[in-house]
């Protein structure tokens, strides 16, 4: 669900009339969220989502941390400026 949301916000903030920031043909855009699909860490590739930390009680990967100490997978956002899908870490 934080995945969904988070990239819906994304979408919303870079693109927010349907006219902004997207890439591809214009009637079937990626989005800043949608161009980095499976993308959440340095070194991703189809397959695997990249370099992830792991919570060492539970095993879970994670790349962002929240308030009180909550961990999060957050996807990877399109960067107009670097060309290549940016993890949050």
């Amino acid at each position: 669900m934080i995945i969904n949301t988070a990239a819906m916000l994304a979408g919303t903030a870079t693109n927010p009339f349907n006219n902004g920031f997207f890439q591809g043909h214009s009637s079937m855009p990626l989005e800043a969220a949608t161009a980095c699909m499976g993308v959440f860490g340095e070194g991703a590739f189809s397959g695997y989502p990249g370099n992830l930390l792991v919570e060492s009680s539970t095993g879970v990967s994670y790349n962002a941390h929240g308030i009180n100490e909550r961990k999060f997978l957050l996807p990877a956002l399109w960067s107009p400026h670097s060309g290549f899908c940016s993890p949050p870490l």
